[in-house]
């Protein structure tokens, strides 16, 4: 792998560079009865030390494309948090290293409740991290309990409370409905306590039970009872309602967000444009092709070790980049740029596609502004997205 040029001042286009740039850390202290990601229970600091060794040596080894003067960066997982303070300085410094640490750019950390203190929350600051996302999910201990978290809805509020004293302003709470026990009432009490602290960003996401996942056992040996879809969609109504009349700004399908707090490093994927991942089982893209590492911890640090990282490469067809950059798009509230769209793969989307968004267009699930130049969901297209973006890509 080359070494990466960022700095180069070109007029290439922003499909053409890297945005963002993504660090995966597998390790969490249990795993949860929904997860589908690739993570791990946390092992021993030895470990976790040697796997930052590992993800310095990645980085170290540069990347295929050049990257954008500010990239986005985002740690996830996994609980990023558990990792060693010694680790994550680690990582950090060897991103400054390379010219993907830039002071200006959006540089978010995940953690969950219950992993930190606000000592610890006061070194993220210090280390340069200037946003937070934290996998509240639920202030409801039922519920929380009912979907295997190892926090409670205490230390979630404590944990929100902690940020703000330790220096963060942009803080993101992810929050889930349709769970195990939850009604539109407790979700209601959930909304309620994440609002007051008047984050800058809010995530809702309904439950889905991912094949071979321990949640999805139990609810297909009804050992676990899922709302019903009637419910969920009571639940979902709420969601709008709440977070509308308290000022967050619907941006995507799952996102809010208050006083221009958007997700800058997600609006990369979104937007479809190149990225760069680091760590067990991360993913990169050139806009041609993506590549994703190993997903064996042990299996990647012996790679590391000899200097010599292999990818899993998926070469993508024009028809596939098409399909990708519309269902990603549309995900947004402002929708998909056409003349974008014309521009990188040289085709008329609504041309293209005038049969298969014809009856949507007729019941003003899409709308397409012509003077804009952009196509976008309407609000209750956005509650059957997914019946839409199977006209562009299977999902």
């Amino acid at each position: 792998m080359g070494k990466n040029i960022a700095g180069l001042k070109n007029k290439r286009e922003l499909w053409q560079r890297a945005q963002g740039i993504y660090v995966h850390i597998p390790f969490c202290l249990q795993k949860c009865l929904y997860c589908d990601f690739i993570s791990f229970t946390c092992p021993d600091r030895e470990i976790m030390d040697t796997y930052a060794d590992a993800v310095c040596r990645e980085i170290a080894a540069g990347g295929k494309m050049e990257i954008t003067e500010s990239p986005t960066v985002y740690f996830g997982g996994g609980t990023p948090s558990l990792l060693p303070e010694t680790s994550l300085a680690k990582i950090a410094d060897e991103l400054q290293k390379h010219g993907m640490w830039d002071n200006l750019s959006e540089k978010t950390i995940e953690a969950n409740p219950g992993t930190v203190n606000l000592e610890k929350l006061r070194f993220f600051r210090r280390l340069g991290f200037n946003r937070i996302s934290f996998g509240v999910q639920s202030l409801n201990d039922g519920e929380l309990k009912a979907i295997g978290r190892i926090h409670t809805a205490e230390e979630a509020r404590e944990a929100l409370n902690m940020a703000e004293k330790a220096g963060f302003d942009n803080i993101n709470a992810d929050i889930m409905y349709g769970l195990p026990g939850q009604d539109a009432e407790s979700l209601r009490q959930t909304v309620k306590g994440v609002i007051g602290f008047n984050l800058g960003h809010i995530s809702a996401y309904g439950l889905t039970l991912e094949e071979n996942t321990s949640l999805a056992r139990l609810a297909a040996s009804k050992t676990v009872i899922i709302p019903s879809d009637d419910d969920i969609f009571a639940m979902y109504s709420l969601l709008q309602e709440m977070l509308e009349k308290e000022g967050y700004r619907r941006y995507e399908i799952s996102n809010y967000a208050k006083n221009g707090r958007i997700a800058r490093h997600n609006t990369v994927y979104w937007h479809y444009f190149p990225y760069l991942g680091f760590g067990t089982a991360a993913c990169s893209f050139d806009g041609e092709k993506r590549w994703t590492g190993t997903a064996s911890v042990m299996q990647y640090i012996t790679q590391a070790r000899r200097n010599d990282f292999s990818y899993d490469t998926e070469y993508l067809t024009q028809d596939e980049k098409i399909g990708e950059f519309m269902f990603l798009g549309l995900r947004m509230a402002e929708g998909v740029d056409l003349k974008e769209a014309e521009k990188r793969f040289g085709i008329d989307i609504m041309e293209k596609f005038a049969r298969e968004t014809a009856s949507f267009l007729d019941q003003e699930l899409l709308i397409h502004d012509a003077a804009a130049g952009r196509l976008r969901l309407s609000r209750q297209g956005m509650a059957v997205g997914n019946r839409i973006f199977e006209i562009f890509v299977k999902i």
